[in-house]
């Protein structure tokens, strides 16, 4: 594994998604941001960050580096989202989502788990 696959010394892929919230809801209201863009429920945002079959893997857009994006799929919303997370110290803040595109959805459903950094993220 190289540097990017840890988090805090923990392989990402094992990080524990376990206390998660939404600090602002705005952020998942993506129509105000995106022509077109469906909002995305708080619940199911949770719900797609704390999917046990989810995929995690660092933003490849973090202007940090230290947002972790996970692909879940959320039963309230009957779809898969990618929740951009932050993982301070057990409890994880959902920044950002939006539905996955097919190509993460093919991902999530297991033919290729390096598409989890798929750049199908909006522009703004």
């Amino acid at each position: 594994m190289n540097a990017d696959e840890y988090y805090d010394g923990i392989p990402v892929a094992e990080l524990p998604i376990t206390d998660i919230d939404v600090p602002d809801p705005v952020h998942l209201q993506r129509s105000r941001r995106y022509r077109g863009a469906v909002d995305v429920d708080p619940v199911a945002a949770i719900e797609a960050a704390g999917d046990p079959a989810g995929l995690v893997a660092r933003d490849p857009n973090s202007a940090t580096g230290e947002a972790i994006r996970a692909i879940g799929y959320a039963p309230t919303a009957e779809l898969v989202l990618i929740s951009d997370d932050h993982p301070p110290t057990g409890l994880w803040h959902v920044a950002t989502a939006w539905s996955a595109s097919h190509r993460q959805r093919s991902a999530y459903t297991g033919s290729d788990e390096e598409e989890v950094n798929d750049h199908d993220e909006p522009e703004s």
